[in-house]
């Protein structure tokens, strides 16, 4: 069972497609300071709904601003204080970049 969230405002947009059987979820488009509260709303839901290991896949991520890392690592801080880890399965090149110059890439297994 797929669950999807599309926000459009002020020309951002961003998609949340996430798969409870898989673990998986995929986030699209861009994530700044105006979405990204229900972004961790999303993510922080799809935790709870969910059991194991995560997995994101960013490859359709073509903007993330430092509130949309913060909600990706406190999702993670949430995961791993149930004991459990997330790794990112597919990133674009542009977020990619953003994950090598902050240094957090190692934190969701890149």
């Amino acid at each position: 069972m797929s669950d999807r969230k599309q926000s459009h405002g002020e020309g951002e947009t961003w998609t949340w497609d996430g798969d409870p059987r898989t673990n998986t979820a995929r986030i699209g488009g861009e994530v700044d300071f105006t979405v990204s509260p229900a972004v961790r709303d999303r993510f922080v839901a799809f935790i709870e709904q969910t059991r194991g290991d995560m997995f994101l896949d960013l490859g359709n991520l073509s903007y993330v601003d430092s509130s949309g890392l913060a909600a990706m690592i406190e999702g993670r801080k949430l995961l791993k204080a149930k004991g459990r880890k997330i790794t990112i399965t597919a990133i674009s090149h542009q977020v990619r970049k953003l994950f090598e110059l902050t240094q957090i890439g190692e934190l969701f297994g890149l």
